[in-house]
């Protein structure tokens, strides 16, 4: 039966108000659900977008770091070949002091900028010279002839006159034992027997890593790690980042790396004091050969002497040839150690042209073979020979004296056109300008007392350079004997070592920012000895640490 009535009407009222208040509540839960899942997507969109420009700005700079990273390394780089062509342009201007020079080669900018973050530069210097105060770098390259040669270790064992012993030549380089040196020269001699103390091939193949001993000249430094004896602390010194200043691990014994001796000072390393490229042209300075004074074709070299020179010139050359110096004491005269060759060479060249007969040159008998030959071009200094010119006995004195007022000006020029060797280059001679002490002092009938002078006599290493002036006089050796460093005799028996050149290079380059970030460290050797020079060597030392502060760079060198 179906209710008509009012209480049927009033529950059907209120179930219809219950089904409308359950409908807008439950669409208003929906609304209050979705704002939630809303507010949760924007926020979980908030930190993703967060965390991404996190990345990004974390990816900017590391983007921007390796950038940086990159200029810096580029500008030591480039610092490598701008070294090269300031020694090419050296070739046109000798007067280009590639030594020390902060105007050119200190704090050298790469890009023009305001902002000095943002800008770059390159230095180009040299650790470790003797005569740099408080271990600041100097701007500039070294000549490799600064150091000793070690494949002239030879030569002291092989001279007939016994000077100088082997050891006692190195025996000034720090750490150098006798043992040491007879395994040196073990290595570089042709034969496989051992010296005492030294050692062979048979020695060096029953290590756990075998090899030979080389029997021959070194081609590398490095290649002395390999020798008995010589440990990576004897080869590298203290030094162990190479920045030629004593940083605090570098004295404190044994706490930290390197293993040192805490003595306040730093121990270099024979790498610092050896080479084994030390090397010179032989040319004159436009490429063409030198005369060979000791030319066993004693004719052609007058011929050469006169067409360059004058008469008198080749005339008094010839006869020292031909007799030897009557002044000379017996170290200083040069022996006639090649006489066979030469005579080899005059019988040819005769038997060549027909002429067996007479050969006169300015009224010189050439046809007997010469008695004497020169050790160096100084031992025309002061030098008197007699001979028969013309058939009559005659006295001649040198045309270059030992008077200071003519040396600096006359035998320069001499060593520009004359050479006593036949070889388009000349190795291991000592850079008198340049070389340590210890270097100094392994050159023959050198003394504490000589060395020690030579070394006071040295312009200072100043930030704005070197005394220009004092250097212009320094060009030549003979400044030895003009300033009375030496005297007339010491002077000749040196000469065969003595040099103010060398024509391969050394240095490091720096790639740096002004105020701090990455920085490139880069070792680098340019040979000169042919054109147009070359980098023959390059390492990267950045792993070793930055070495030098942007601030020394820039403040010490002159900027």
């Amino acid at each position: 039966m179906k209710h008509t009535g009012p209480a049927y009407h009033r529950n059907g009222d209120h179930r219809g108000r219950t089904h409308r208040y359950l409908t807008a509540k439950c669409r208003q839960s929906r609304r209050g659900f979705v704002l939630l899942v809303v507010t949760v997507v924007i926020i979980l969109l908030s930190l993703a977008a967060y965390g991404y420009m996190g990345l990004m700005e974390t990816e900017h700079r590391a983007a921007s770091m390796f950038g940086r990273d990159v200029e810096a390394r580029l500008a030591a780089e480039s610092g490598v070949e701008f070294a090269a062509s300031q020694i090419a342009l050296k070739e046109l201007d000798p007067s280009l002091d590639v030594f020390h020079n902060p105007s050119i080669f200190s704090h050298h900018p790469m890009n023009e900028t305001d902002n000095p973050r943002g800008q770059v530069r390159f230095s180009i210097v040299v650790p470790h010279v003797t005569g740099t105060s408080g271990g600041v770098p100097r701007a500039g390259m070294m000549t490799e002839n600064s150091k000793f040669n070690i494949n002239r270790l030879m030569e002291f064992e092989d001279d007939t006159d016994d000077v100088t012993d082997p050891y006692t030549a190195i025996s000034y380089i720090p750490n150098m034992t006798e043992d040491i040196c007879n395994a040196i020269l073990d290595w570089i001699d042709s034969d496989e027997e051992a010296r005492i103390g030294g050692a062979e091939s048979v020695t060096y193949e029953g290590l756990a890593v075998p090899y030979s001993a080389r029997n021959a000249p070194l081609e590398s430094i490095d290649e002395l790690l390999q020798i008995q004896g010589v440990t990576p602390y004897l080869f590298y010194g203290e030094d162990s980042n190479r920045n030629g200043l004593l940083d605090p691990n570098e004295d404190d014994g044994a706490d930290s790396l390197p293993n040192d001796n805490a003595d306040g000072v730093l121990g270099l390393g024979f790498r610092d004091y050896f080479t084994v490229s030390s090397r010179e042209r032989n040319t004159m300075p436009g490429g063409d050969k030198k005369i060979n004074i000791n030319n066993g074709i004693v004719a052609e070299m007058f011929d050469l002497l006169e067409e360059e020179f004058d008469t008198e010139t080749a005339i008094f050359v010839t006869a020292y040839r031909m007799t030897g110096d009557e002044n000379a004491d017996s170290l200083a005269q040069g022996k006639l150690t090649i006489e066979q060759q030469q005579l080899v060479d005059w019988i040819a060249k005769n038997i060549s042209n027909g002429e067996l007969g007479e050969v006169t040159r300015g009224g010189i008998d050439l046809s007997n073979p010469p008695t004497a030959q020169f050790r160096s071009l100084y031992d025309l200094i002061d030098a008197k020979v007699t001979v028969d010119l013309n058939g009559a006995p005659t006295t001649l004195t040198s045309p270059w004296t030992s008077d200071p007022g003519t040396l600096l000006s006359t035998l320069p020029m001499l060593e520009e056109k004359l050479t006593v060797l036949n070889d388009e280059f000349i190795d291991g001679r000592i850079n008198v300008n340049q070389a340590p002490r210890e270097i100094l002092l392994a050159m023959p009938d050198m003394t504490e007392t000589i060395a020690d002078a030579v070394i006071m006599s040295r312009p200072p290493i100043e930030s704005g350079g070197m005394s220009e002036s004092m250097m212009a006089n320094r060009v030549s050796p003979v400044w030895l004997l003009a300033e009375g460093v030496v005297d007339l005799a010491t002077f000749k028996r040196l000469g065969p070592w003595l040099t103010t050149g060398g024509d391969v290079y050394s240095f490091q380059a720096v790639g740096y920012f002004d105020q701090g970030g990455p920085t490139t460290r880069l070792e680098a050797m340019i040979d000169a000895t042919k054109a147009p020079p070359r980098i023959v060597f390059q390492r990267d030392l950045t792993g070793l640490g930055r070495g030098f502060d942007p601030a020394l760079l820039s403040n010490s060198t002159g900027r």
